[in-house]
This record gives structure tokens, C-alpha cells and sequence, in this order.
């Protein structure tokens, strides 16, 4: 007899990635895929494009845009809507949540001739709350894991079809998509997607849930040549255009079905997210306890009691992630203004793919990083302007830490110190180039890291291709010795004591930290146009505290920084290191005095680092007691990715090295010159 089919697929890229990227995708997967679903008549399916990545396709693609535009003429395709920049729905305000949706419905209607009625869900991130807003938009059915079922003990057969649920008496009805056929499409042989879909019915089932990325029928990682150069799309049409199981729209079936139940879900993504979410070394112990479960009794019963964190656990696991997002809110919440280009900036920093680190590279990644702070930047100065704030010193907890940050805003930089993490230098935001010369990111600890050192592989069914869930990564020899780790969060003007200096173990993080100075909260003091920073702490030594108080002072000028130094320590001989580190578009063509940024230089009373991308140069120098050694290194970080592992380039770590005895003084400035300063 046949259950219909609910065909979907989902495509996105992070805003205004490289244009070769984006370009090669459309190439590659979207293009190709509407290309060869157009001539079979039979076939509906459902489709949800970021808007602004659907806006990219209409100007830069427009056989492929028509392509989509003839499909929806002949009704043959429906668009789901989302927040127009791919938001975490939950994670942004309901305004912004309300015209995100609302930006993107618009753009479906005026040019595919469709009021959407279903909802992409980022990353299914599902939070109940957001259900009134998004009624508000028009939605009636939104797409979730069945993980968020099977995750509070519904069982797996009574998932093909849709439910209602509701919050604060708005109606909602969920589809939960079917991870077997996710991981099946387009990765197996079309006939075990068959046989997959016959079971479904045998079991009383009313339809097949599918709906994925886009991007995996082309860019994932030998997918372009399995599905169309090896055949795999001509086999699966040939299959099923015979087949009793019929591809239809998701309206079409609501119309024609009741649901299969009610149902409240929790606060959930889909299982992978959940684990990739939680801190590292629960990560492993997580891992530890699935692989023992499997062999017990018990295997059928993980999904409903083994669960991993909350997506929004990555603004606590990764204060790079936290800070961009704190940024954003606050200027969702000061947008007061009616202005256009404010409102557009703020939807582009809300752009999910930045904010969290799985198999994709996320957080790690340095251009979606600055593309955040670019709008963030943009958006800050137009706020700055209306509420006066330029060439102005101010506190405010920007972060929502229970700890003042400390903001020097000039017109063409603004500083912004964490008082309750070390008093460093967390923002240095060049306004002209849209640039945060402190978005450095920490060499973090990853479960997946023990896994890579390990070399242990996974075990994967040869029957097509593998999927970037299940993929074995080796790493080379040159790969592992790069493998570092930091404790403390790479920002500048941090404070270190240490019994001597090696340039390996300062690189490499690992020599033995003797202050309480890194990331412990600093007493302040705000004068005109100088902000103080104390801290009465200690060095440790051999299970004895020697009292120790750090004093500095920042001056914001025109183009730089003035700093001032007065340490004092009832240790009588020991080393203090001032780190500061900087990230740049192209970290590649930086220098540091005309040469080489990595090595052990002689201490001196001034340093250029020169930047080609961009054209910057920052000077910096000292006035009283000079260093006795600097030290330069390139921060580089080993992360997971779709593509296996990257090793990618951070930021340059520049340090100082002054001896104190008893105690020590010095002064300094860091400034700036470029085309844009």
C-alpha cells in the first residue's frame, strides 16, 4: 500500500562566508540537486534556506534560484521558514525572534508565492517559550529530532507522524525527522532505504520523516562523487518512482492527518549536540558510559537516560562564544533607534554556526569570529553615537558575569577590561577596519582530543559511504606535537610569575604558574580618563605565600594605549611575564621587527609588529625598565571539523619578561597606524 514520504532538506552557510566557499557549494550540491530533481514530475519535497544564503543564490545563481521558483510554480516544492540568519531561536530576544521569521516569510512570499506554514528549527534546538512568537509568525508545525522524543521515553515506532503540544495555550504541532533515515540518506544503497521505509509501515507507521542538509548531497566529504558521478541519485529515483511510497509536502499531509498523540518535550537538541555541549572531561566520562551500556542489558535504554548538556551550555563552555552573544543581546536591547542598518547588523551577529563547536568547526573557525565582531563593531559605534558615548571611560557588566567590565571608547578604538577575569584587555576593537584585535581563541581542552592522541579508530559498514558522524580520523606526528592547552583565556595584559623562562614551555603553556593574578577579579578605580586596576594576591612557592600586589593603569589615547606597572612582592627573586596577544585577518603575513613572529628576542624598549592583512602596524614600547626578554609565538589550536581535523592559526602570543626584585615599575604604549586609523 505505500506511507507517504516527507522529503525535506536544509540549507545553510554561515553569513557572508568566503565567497569561493559559498560559491563551490552551490556548484557542488544546491545546483546539482535541483537540477536533477526537476525533471521528475513525481517527486515533492520540502526545502528551508538561511535567507540570506537564498538572497546570495538569487543574485549569484540565478538558474539555480528559477530552478526553485518553477518547482514552487508547479507546487511541487514548499519552503519552511526560520530566523533569516540562522539563529538559535531560543537564544535571541522575542523581537528579534519575531522579525527574523518575519524577514524570511517575507522573502518566501514575494518571490516563491508561499506563506510558510512549518519552521526550520536551528540545530532543533528546542525551547517551548519560543512557541507563542513563532504562532505569532503564521508557523503551525515545526521539525525536531526524534531524539526529543525517544530522549523522555516515547518509543521509536510511535514517532512516524506528527504531534501537537503547546505553551501558554498556543498550539503547536511537531514532526520529529527520523535519524536512521538522516544517517541513511543519501549514505546507503536506495534499497535499504526501501526495505528501511517498508519496516516503517509494516510497523503501523503513517509516513517517513526526513529532513537534512542539503549540503550532503554534494560538499560532505565524498558525497559529489557517490551521489552523482557513481550514480546513487539516478538509483534512487528509479527506485522510487516506482515504488508504493509516494513524496509528499508536509502541508499536504497535515491536511489529510490527525496527530499521533500530545506531547511536552525538554529543553533539547539533537543527541550528538547534547554530548558536544557538555565540558570535556564529562564529555569522556559520557563516551566511558555509553560504550560500557552497550554491553549490558541496558543499550536500549540510553537514549532515554543517558543525555548530554543544553546548547546553550556553550556560552559557559567557551567565554568566546559567551561574548559575542552578551555583546548582541545588550544591542538588541539598546535598538531603539528605528534604524535599519542597526537592526540588520544585530540578525547577522546572531548567526548561529559561531556560537557552539561539534564535528563543524564553529567557534574555532577565525573568519566567523570576525565576521561577528565586524557587525558587532558596526552596530556598537551606531549605538556609541546616539547615546554619546565616544571618548568616554565607563563600567557596565556587558557580560552578565556578576562583574564589571571597565570600557575605554574612543572614536576609533574601544577597550573593554574584565575585572572579574584578571582585569585583561578582553575587546581592543578597531572601529575603521571592524576588527577585535583580541579575538584569540584558546588552545581548549576537547574530549574528542584523548581520542585523536589515541589513534583509535571507529569501524564502519561497508555498504556506501560514511557520514561525518562515523568517519576515522589519524593524526600525523607533525599534527600532535602542535596539540597544546591553556588554562586561562587568551586575552592581553595578563599576569604571570613564574621561578625562571623557556621559550617550549611558554609556548606550549606548560610552565609552573606561581601568582593568583591570571584569572582571579581585580579592585578598580575610574578616574577622568584612567581607569586602575588592584589586586592584593599572592606568589606561591613551596607551600608558602609570599603577599603581593599588582597595580595597573590604562589611559586610552587617540590611537593606542598608555599603560602603567607597580608590582610589589615579598618574594625577593622571581620573573613576571606580561602576555599580550592579537589576532589579525591573516595572522600568515604578520611580523614582529621586520622578521619571523616565533622565538626568544633580547629585551629592548620597543617592538613593530607589522600586518599585511590588514595593513596595520602596532608599536610598543617602554619608557622604565625595560624587559629582560621577550617572547613570540604563533597560538594554533587542533580541533574537529566536517573535513577531519583543522589546524588553524589563532593569534600571535607576544609576552615580556621583567625580574623583580621586591619589586618593580614600568610604563609603557601600545599604538596604532594603518590606512584606516
Amino acid at each position: 500500500m505505500g506511507i507517504p514520504v516527507l522529503f525535506g532538506i536544509h540549507c545553510h552557510q554561515p553569513v557572508d562566508n568566503f565567497k569561493n566557499v559559498v560559491d563551490e557549494i552551490i556548484e557542488k550540491s544546491y545546483k546539482p540537486f535541483f537540477e536533477n530533481i526537476f525533471s521528475h514530475k513525481w517527486f515533492k519535497f520540502s526545502v528551508h534556506f538561511s535567507g540570506w544564503l537564498l538572497d546570495y543564490i538569487r543574485i549569484n545563481s540565478p538558474e539555480t534560484f528559477d530552478f526553485m521558483k518553477k518547482l514552487a510554480g508547479e507546487g511541487r516544492i514548499e519552503f519552511f521558514t526560520g530566523g533569516f540568519y540562522e539563529p538559535v531561536l531560543s537564544a535571541i530576544p522575542k523581537k528579534d525572534r519575531i522579525g527574523q521569521i518575519t524577514k524570511l516569510s517575507t522573502f518566501i512570499k514575494d518571490y516563491f508565492g508561499q506563506s510558510p506554514k512549518g519552521l526550520w528549527l536551528t540545530e532543533r534546538v528546542w525551547d517551548p517559550s519560543i512557541i507563542p512568537d513563532i504562532a505569532e509568525c503564521g508557523v503551525e508545525y515545526i521539525l525536531v529530532d526524534d531524539y526529543h522524543f525517544l530522549s523522555i521515553g516515547f518509543h521509536k515506532d510511535s514517532l512516524n507522524g506528527y504531534f501537537h503540544t503547546e505553551q501558554d495555550g498556543y498550539l503547536m504541532k511537531l514532526f520529529p525527522i527520523n535519524q536512521q533515515l538522516r544517517y541513511f540518506v543519501p549514505f546507503k544503497e536506495p534499497e535499504v532505504i526501501l526495505e528501511y521505509l517498508n519496516d516503517v509501515e509494516n510497523k503501523g507507521g503513517y509516513c517517513g520523516i526526513l529532513f537534512d542538509d542539503g549540503e550532503k548531497f554534494g560538499v560532505w566529504p565524498k558525497t559529489y562523487e557517490w551521489v552523482y558521478e557513481k550514480g546513487w541519485f539516478d538509483r534512487f529515483m528509479s527506485l522510487f518512482s516506482g515504488a508504493e511510497h509516494k513524496f509528499e509536502l508536509y502541508e499536504e499531509f497535515v491536511k489529510r492527518n490527525k496527530p499521533n498523540g500530545f506531547a511536552y518535550l525538554p529543553l533539547t537538541s539533537y543527541m550528538e549536540m547534547g554530548e558536544w555541549s557538555l565540558f570535556a572531561d564529562k564529555f569522556i566520562e559520557l563516551k566511558n558510559l555509553e560504550n560500557f551500556l552497550k554491553t549490558t542489558d541496558y543499550k536500549g535504554s540510553m537514549q532515554t537516560f543517558v543525555k548530554g548538556a543544553i546548547w546553550k551550555n556553550f556560552l559557559v563552555k567557551y567565554p568566546e562564544c559567551n561574548h559575542i552573544h552578551k555583546r548582541t543581546l545588550k544591542l538588541s536591547k539598546e535598538n531603539v533607534y528605528n534604524n535599519e542598518r542597526l537592526t540588520d547588523l544585530i540578525y547577522r551577529a546572531q548567526c548561529n554556526d559561531v556560537l557552539w563547536h561539534g564535528i563543524f568547526g564553529g567557534i574555532y573557525l577565525p573568519n566567523l569570529r570576525d565576521n561577528a565582531y565586524k557587525y558587532i563593531i558596526e552596530a556598537e559605534a551606531i549605538v556609541d553615537f546616539n547615546k554619546s558615548h565616544i571618548d568616554k571611560i565607563y563600567e557596565e557588566d556587558i557580560f552578565m558575569d556578576g562583574y564589571s567590565q571597565v570600557v575605554a571608547n574612543t572614536k576609533g578604538v574601544k577597550y573593554i577590561f574584565n575585572t572579574g577575569v584578571g582585569a585583561g584587555l578582553v575587546s581592543l576593537d578597531l572601529k575603521n577596519y571592524g576588527l577585535n584585535l583580541q579575538n584569540t581563541m584558546s588552545r581548549r581542552f576537547e574530549g574528542y582530543h584523548k581520542q585523536l592522541l589515541e589513534n583509535r579508530k571507529g569501524t564502519v559498514e561497508d555498504t556506501g559511504i560514511s557520514t561525518i558522524h562515523e568517519m576515522s580520523v589519524e593524526l600525523s606526528d607533525e599534527v600532535k606535537v602542535k596539540i597544546a592547552f591553556d588554562w586561562y583565556n587568551r586575552h592581553s595584559f595578563v599576569d604571570h610569575f613564574m621561578e625562571g623562562y623557556n621559550f617550549n614551555e611558554i609556548k606550549r603553556c606548560e610552565f609552573a604558574e606561581l601568582g593568583d593574578f591570571v584569572n582571579q577579579p581585580f579592585e578598580y578605580e575610574i578616574s577622568e580618563n584612567k581607569v586602575k586596576f588592584i589586586r592584593n594576591g599572592g606568589v606561591y612557592k613551596n607551600g608558602q605565600k609570599y603577599g603581593t600586589t599588582l597595580a595597573k593603569s590604562f589611559k586610552a589615547l587617540e590611537n593606542g594605549l598608555a599603560f602603567e606597572y607597580d608590582i610589589k612582592t615579598e618574594h625577593e627573586n622571581i620573573f613576571y611575564m606580561l602576555e599580550l596577544n592579537f589576532h589579525f585577518f591573516d595572522n600568515i603575513q604578520v611580523t614582529l621587527d621586520g622578521k619571523s613572529f616565533e622565538g626568544a628576542f633580547d629585551g629592548k624598549d620597543n617592538y613593530v609588529i607589522a600586518s599585511k592583512s590588514p595593513e596595520l602596524t602596532i608599536m610598543i614600547k617602554f619608557n622604565k625598565n625595560i624587559p629582560v626578554a621577550a617572547i613570540g609565538y604563533n597560538v594554533e589550536t587542533v580541533s574537529q571539523s566536517e573535513s577531519g581535523v583543522d589546524l588553524t592559526l589563532q593569534g600571535l602570543s607576544l609576552n615580556f619578561i621583567f625580574k623583580v626584585e621586591k619589586k618593580v615599575k614600568f610604563k609603557g604604549e601600545m599604538s596604532f597606524e594603518g590606512g584606516k586609523i
